[in-house]
């Protein structure tokens, strides 16, 4: 046990150590008692720690996370996961369309011997408005486990849409795949919302099979409730059933999980994209702000309400960019990025320092 508390202590300390000009760091680490039943055997009780670590600058959007549990009769598995995404403008004048392309690897490893281990790479065409969007494109994926000499490999289009409404915000996958010569329909749902201290979150899902295949279709769903005891400390509930993994032979499994998290702050929209990042806006128009930004031709603004992801600005007929908010109370984050490379914090609003020898732009929305 020694080696893998080795390990969690290494990754919890690069989340608190990450690159300092990398701006939004983001960390947690949550402390959680599990119970898992598999279709391939009984119920399972374990204690885990899980570690994650986000960071964003301009373009690019990573994310490392992994997790340690400690079962019954002192066995134990440890599972990695890390993802990083490029998403750019093709056309400055289209600030409405992006690229984006996505690359991810996971793995894990059993105290029997078992190990998998599995990348995924996609590309997407996003076309995103003030409070809906959707995107089209590809991707490839692999598979290997120790069970089996050679590696799975898996093809097939994916689609997604997006929409937002107050407090809510619901996004919809197709990623159907081809695997060893057969075909698999793949759709995936998921919403997320903040009702005051408590995150909410669910998902749902469905992937059918030939009967030639040998696999039974299946379906999923689960959700989890983050109460926020402080900006920093919450307890996470969660309960539900994940599919089979197809390319990594991981069977499917039902779980109920409380944990503590530990967070450097709460994330100002709940929840996280499935694949890749979702891209939105606020939704209605409460205030305006505009801009003047001599020279630029594309305005996108990155704060903490948009998972600091870039969303394009208006420009008005008099040469300024408009930002419209609808936005909590409270004291929110932001930044302009100019023609997709220059951060700025704009003259109009205050700013204050980000403690990565730049300046943050704060906008306070009173209760």
């Amino acid at each position: 046990m020694r080696t893998r508390a080795t390990v969690v202590a290494l990754a919890v300390a690069a989340s608190l150590s990450a690159p300092a000009r990398l701006p939004a760091q983001r960390w947690q680490v949550d402390l959680a008692g599990n119970s898992v039943g598999y279709d391939t055997a009984g119920r399972i009780a374990s204690a885990s720690i899980a570690p994650l670590i986000e960071w964003n600058q301009r373009i690019v959007s990573a994310t490392l996370s992994g997790a340690v549990a400690s079962f019954e009769s002192n066995q134990w598995t440890s599972q990695g996961h890390g993802d990083i995404s490029f998403l750019f403008a093709p056309i400055s004048s289209a600030t409405s369309f992006r690229i984006e392309v996505i690359g991810s690897a996971d793995g894990s490893a059993h105290s029997s011997g078992y190990r998998t281990a599995g990348t995924r790479g996609e590309l997407r065409l996003h076309w995103t408005g003030q409070s809906a969007g959707l995107w089209m494109g590809g991707s490839a994926a692999t598979g290997w486990t120790t069970a089996n000499s050679g590696i799975a490999s898996a093809l097939g289009p994916t689609a997604g849409v997006w929409a937002r409404a107050g407090g809510w915000t619901g996004t919809a996958i197709w990623g159907p795949f081809r695997l060893a010569g057969q075909w698999y329909p793949q759709v995936e749902g998921r919403v997320a919302a903040s009702v005051g201290p408590v995150d909410l979150l669910g998902s749902v899902g469905w992937r059918s099979a030939s009967s030639s295949s040998g696999i039974s279709s299946t379906s999923w769903g689960g959700g989890t409730a983050t109460v926020w005891l402080t900006s920093r400390a919450a307890v996470v509930v969660g309960a539900g059933d994940y599919p089979s993994d197809l390319l990594q032979a991981l069977p499917k499994g039902q779980y109920v999980s409380v944990a503590i998290r530990l967070a450097r702050n709460r994330p100002t929209e709940p929840g996280k994209p499935m694949i890749g990042r979702t891209l939105y806006a606020p939704e209605r128009s409460q205030s305006e702000l505009r801009f003047t930004i001599p020279g630029a031709s594309r305005v996108d603004v990155v704060g903490d309400w948009t998972h600091w992801q870039p969303v394009p600005l208006v420009r008005t007929a008099d040469g300024r960019w408009s930002l419209v908010l609808s936005l909590a109370p409270g004291v929110h984050r932001f930044n302009l990025v100019v023609d997709g490379a220059r951060w700025i914090a704009p003259d109009e609003v205050g700013s204050v320092d980000d403690g990565f020898g730049g300046k943050i732009s704060l906008i306070v929305i009173p209760e």
